[in-house]
């Protein structure tokens, strides 16, 4: 194994943990958007309404 291999190596670990920590950062595999921005943001300000 070469220092291009573990380059590549390296950089595919980088990006998946990068990945991962943007999607459980962002809600997780469960919950979440479910990809409907919309949907989500009217979820979140009828939680704030609630709130007040």
């Amino acid at each position: 194994m070469g220092l291009g291999d573990i380059l590549i190596l390296a950089a595919v670990a980088a990006a998946l943990v990068g990945a991962l920590a943007f999607i459980f950062k962002n809600g997780g595999f469960a919950g979440g958007c479910g990809g409907d921005c919309a949907h989500c943001a009217s979820r979140c300000s009828r939680a704030d309404d609630q709130d007040q």
